[in-house]
């Protein structure tokens, strides 16, 4: 995988897979029922200013490398979307599943690197 690729999927990571899942990560840890409104985090874009979710990952995406395709994009939009309104409905299983749809997004976007 190149290294351009690599620290795309890393800013990814960083900046917006984990800083939605720490807070479901810890609630499931420490088992018990979600408080309202825990999973629910503050985003900065690179300008420092309050963006939600899906607008960090559109502007995450639109620096993607050309390895990601446009089907892997829409299904991981379409899994952002869906943990941001779960961490809204304070629902913890379906946050969490945004970690298995990183996952797929980075399976695909390495193999589409190594093939090109």
């Amino acid at each position: 995988m190149t290294a351009p690729t690599q620290a795309w999927l890393a800013k990814v990571r960083h900046d917006l897979v984990k800083r939605l899942l720490w807070p479901a990560r810890d609630r499931r840890d420490l088992r018990g029922p979600v408080v309202h409104g825990e999973l629910r985090v503050s985003l900065v874009d690179d300008e420092g200013r309050p963006v939600t979710a899906t607008a960090l990952w559109e502007a995450l995406a639109a620096d993607a490398p050309a390895a990601l395709a446009p089907p892997v994009r829409q299904t991981f939009s379409e899994a952002v979307a869906a943990a941001e309104r779960a961490a809204a409905a304070d629902d913890l299983a379906a946050v969490l599943a945004l970690e298995a749809a990183f996952d797929a997004l980075a399976r695909a976007v390495k193999e589409e690197d190594e093939d090109a």
